[in-house]
């Protein structure tokens, strides 16, 4: 169906755009124009983000965006509560366990440490402005950090590696997969098990190449997206 293309055109035009909830859409013949369809589909494309509370219709006004998803745009690497300072919203991170374990063989590897040694493990929850972005599974090594508590992990671990550790963070090692959501990540997001996720695994990393953290997060693609800008390297 032509018109559920449109949706996801339109989804797509509303983030992209500079456009803020409360503020009004362009008029219906020009979003027909812009999108090359006819003024029948461009209603049929209204009628589902209306109901999916994205946009409201109202008399006089025409279209009034209700909800706009977060869209961060990057060309450096940052951090979940960074990226909330710069678009204004509130974060917040909640520890949903919070444990120190023996490493197993892979995250021994990861952490360059040996097996069996002692690991902070922790969930996170994350929102931003009370809507689950992010789950988040991480583990560090306790020897490394025995003085980090689940109060830091309620905020910014990497403000506890740069204050309060006095460590220099070089960057971020990413690994993008897509999932299905299983029981926990859906239920915590708010998804149905059927729904896609974005799984990506994270490690931060000293000046000298040296292992900070590893983590697997998931995102909440319905709500948070953070797209990203390379420079051309010849």
């Amino acid at each position: 169906m032509i018109y559920r293309s449109v949706v996801h055109l339109i989804n797509e035009y509303i983030d992209a755009s500079d456009r803020q909830e409360g503020d009004a859409l362009p008029a219906e013949k020009t979003l027909a124009a812009y999108f090359k369809v006819s003024r029948n589909t461009l209603r049929k494309a209204l009628a589902v983000l209306e109901q999916e509370g994205i946009i409201e219709k109202r008399q006089g006004t025409g279209s009034i965006i209700r909800h706009k998803k977060t869209v961060a745009w990057l060309n450096g690497f940052m951090g979940f509560s960074e990226i909330a300072r710069i678009q204004g919203k509130p974060a917040v991170s909640r520890v949903l366990s919070f444990e120190v374990i023996p490493a197993r063989e892979n995250i021994a590897a990861w952490l360059q440490c040996e097996v069996g040694e002692p690991v902070f493990h922790v969930k996170r929850l994350r929102t931003m402005d009370k809507t689950p972005m992010q789950l988040e599974e991480t583990w560090l090594s306790a020897q490394r950090f025995p003085r980090l508590t689940m109060e830091h992990m309620n905020h910014s671990k990497f403000d506890f590696f740069e204050e309060e550790c006095g460590i220099t963070i070089a960057g971020c090692y990413e690994t993008f997969s897509t999932a299905l959501a299983h029981r926990d990540v859906a239920r915590m997001l708010n998804l149905s098990e059927k729904d896609p996720v974005i799984r990506i695994e994270t490690q931060a990393v000293e000046p000298s190449g040296r292992p900070l953290d590893y983590s697997v997060l998931y995102n909440n693609n319905d709500e948070f997206r953070v797209r990203y800008f390379y420079p051309r390297v010849r």
